[in-house]
């Protein structure tokens, strides 16, 4: 005969044994207290058997099996059955990540603490990246307002000043920290390629502004007071007075804002071409009086 033991307090199933036959009495067996002859139910995966009311019932078990806190996602055990996870705060199912917390529906991302996880990722990002275009620009500022510094520290120290705009205007967009576009930091190699072609660019066309001006003040030196006194003969008149308007017309090159690129500079005159014009001009003029 099979007996059944259950626990006193609890009805929990503890174990079964084959009873003893009773000493004064042959035919019976002996049946000790919280014990039953009633045969255990079929049990499955997850439950476990309790003796209440002269009877088995099925209740939850998950000893054994790994569960986690509901409040904080941290592995834990029952130690004894007939408590469901739920009773016990907790669940089979893994926290997927910290931005989980458990709701009524399950584990489910916490929107505010996805918010805040992602503006702290952002702004932390933007630190960053502020850190190092303030390192770029560091000592500099009194400098560039002075005009102290070559064209290339000066075109750098503008290029991180308004790399440090462009972050500022990330972080005050209506779309951040969702969106959160960082501009691209300043190619300092190729800003300090431009400006030095710049550069030399410039001083290719200076030299040959300054070489045009070297020719014009070379023409018409010492021939100012000549010129006054009107001592110059026809030729020499028109010369000086063409050179004197190719001086002029450098003099307002000069002032474009764009000089010395960008600037069309005048053609010098043909001193023979304009020697010429006048012995023509001339010739014609006595052809004229002899007619």
């Amino acid at each position: 005969m099979m007996i059944h033991h259950y626990d006193s307090h609890t009805g929990q199933y503890i174990s079964s044994a084959l009873a003893d036959p009773d000493p004064r009495n042959p035919s019976a067996w002996l049946q000790p207290a919280f014990t039953t002859l009633v045969p255990l139910p079929e049990r499955n995966r997850y439950e476990w058997p309790f003796f209440r009311d002269d009877a088995w019932v099925m209740l939850p078990d998950y000893r054994g099996v790994i569960l986690y806190r509901t409040e904080s996602g941290e592995p834990a055990e029952l130690g004894v059955p007939g408590v469901t996870p739920q009773e016990a705060g907790l669940t089979p199912d893994p926290r997927p990540s910290e931005l989980h917390r458990w709701t009524a529906e399950g584990w489910t991302l916490d929107a505010a603490l996805v918010a805040e996880r992602t503006r702290a990722a952002a702004m932390a990002e933007f630190d960053r990246l502020m850190a190092i275009a303030r390192e770029a620009n560091a000592g500099k500022a009194d400098a560039y307002a002075a005009g102290l510094l070559d064209a290339v520290g000066a075109a750098l120290f503008k290029a991180w000043s308004a790399y440090q705009l462009d972050l500022v205007r990330v972080v005050n967009s209506t779309d951040f920290p969702v969106v959160a576009d960082w501009p691209e930091a300043p190619n300092v190699e190729a800003i300090t390629a431009a400006i030095e072609a710049e550069e030399a660019a410039k001083a290719a066309a200076r030299a040959e502004y300054d070489a045009l001006v070297a020719l014009a003040n070379e023409a018409t030196a010492g021939k100012a007071e000549a010129y006054a006194a009107g001592q110059l003969d026809a030729v020499q008149k028109a010369i000086y007075e063409a050179w004197l308007s190719f001086l002029l017309q450098l003099q307002h090159v000069a002032l474009a804002p764009t000089f010395p690129l960008c600037v069309t500079l005048p053609t010098q005159p043909d001193e023979a071409a304009i020697e010429a014009g006048v012995h023509a001009k001339d010739g014609a003029a006595s052809a004229a009086e002899g007619s």
